[in-house]
């Protein structure tokens, strides 16, 4: 079976960072090699590891982000540049300074390979006062904001007495490395389109430098901090998720937000008039949105009263057939066993024969009828691949 991107060659050179949008460009069809020093990408030293046992090919976050790819060992940069004269696309998370060190800059790069798209995911991209700092996904998540609206509510005083919480695993570089995979296909359908690549730089001169800063990244993905004070200039305060614990102990996520339209309130008063539970809420005056802002535990005295007696599958159950984004807390043995996902094919196995067992792997994030996700090849060894692609790279196309 073969992707929308088939035929197009990828290499990677990468601290980790990338590895996810090189993740994305794989499952579309992309030849994507993985650029190694000897000892590996520090990715590959990463937990959790198969079995608890560390190893140079047993991180399971390094499986995750590099399912479908091929790797290779690479000892000098003069390599690369053998390399990239049969590439289509550079993916690299060298800072500025370092890719000018090592005659990887785009400058340099496109004189030799005029039609080479080269994507670099950096921290703070490659110009201003920050471009050649380091940052981790923590200061990246704190920078951009997202962090601010992460967290406990503040106390009976209003006052808060704990910090605010990251998000679980990179998250500001994965979005950064979901957009730099995006930009990448534009930057391919641009490419292959004479008309409108031509931007008096020559006729062959069709590749392109794409700048991907993480915190840039990280600062558009804020939906609710930064958004909020755009639009209103008030600061969005931290609080608890709404959530609630049905009769079995299991939560779900309940929100109840009445900007979804008034049907979220009536048809909430009708699932718990139904089982005998609505209290207060029965009283005409909740009909007003405004008297219910100014008496909000009401609504959740009500909601914890159902909660009681129901499991949290049947409050779910019922959440969504009144209208409302409920949802089940799930457990990931509980995710791997969701029979919505199983019906479409999420999940991959996929043959780890160096093990002799097979793993499974999240699958295509998307389905696509005429363009499909590809996921035939597990993650590589180190240097699995490395005679193979210097074989195929060299040879003429």
């Amino acid at each position: 079976m073969s992707g929308p991107l088939e035929g197009i060659r990828v290499l990677e050179l990468s601290d980790g960072t990338t590895h996810y949008g090189g993740r994305l460009l794989a499952g579309l069809g992309a030849d994507v090699v993985l650029a190694e020093p000897a000892d590996g990408s520090p990715a590959r030293a990463v937990g959790p590891f198969l079995d608890d046992i560390p190893g140079i090919d047993r991180s399971l976050a390094f499986w995750a982000d590099n399912v479908g790819k091929r790797s290779l060992i690479v000892d000098e940069d003069a390599d690369l540049l053998e390399l990239l004269a049969a590439a289509d696309v550079l993916l690299h998370s060298l800072r500025p300074a370092d890719a000018q060190r090592r005659a990887l800059s785009f400058a340099a790069l496109s004189a030799r390979f005029p039609e080479l798209i080269v994507c670099a995911l950096t921290p703070f991209g490659q110009d201003g006062p920050w471009a050649d700092y380091l940052a981790d996904d923590l200061v990246l998540m704190a920078l951009g904001g997202s962090m601010a609206g992460c967290g406990y509510g503040p106390g009976a005083d209003g006052l808060y007495d704990t910090a605010p919480l990251a998000c679980q695993e990179d998250q500001a570089f994965r979005t950064a490395a979901t957009y730099a995979a995006i930009a990448v296909l534009a930057a391919v359908a641009w490419r292959a389109d004479p008309g409108r690549s031509d931007t008096g730089r020559g006729e062959n001169q069709r590749g392109q430098f794409i700048d991907v800063s993480a915190h840039e990244c990280s600062a558009s993905m804020t939906e609710w901090h930064l958004m909020s004070y755009l639009c209103s200039g008030e600061t969005y305060k931290r609080g608890p998720h709404p959530t609630l614990t049905g009769a079995d102990g299991r939560q779900i996520a309940a929100l109840t937000p009445d900007f979804l339209g008034p049907h979220v309130f009536t048809r909430m008063l009708e699932m718990l008039e139904a089982d005998d539970v609505a209290g207060a809420l029965s009283d005409p005056a909740f009909a007003d949105p405004r008297h219910r802002a100014k008496n909000y535990g009401e609504v959740w005295r009500a909601l914890k009263r159902l909660a009681q007696k129901h499991s949290a599958e049947e409050l779910y159950r019922m959440g969504q057939k009144a209208g409302l984004p409920w949802g089940v807390i799930r457990s990931p043995e509980e995710t791997l066993d969701d029979r919505h996902l199983a019906a479409r094919g999420h999940f991959v196995a996929l043959e780890h024969p160096e093990l002799d067992r097979a793993v499974t792997y999240p699958g295509a994030p998307f389905l696509a009828s005429g363009s499909p996700w590809v996921m035939e090849r597990r993650p590589p060894l180190l240097g699995e691949h490395t005679a193979e692609v210097r074989s195929q790279w060299s040879a003429p196309r």
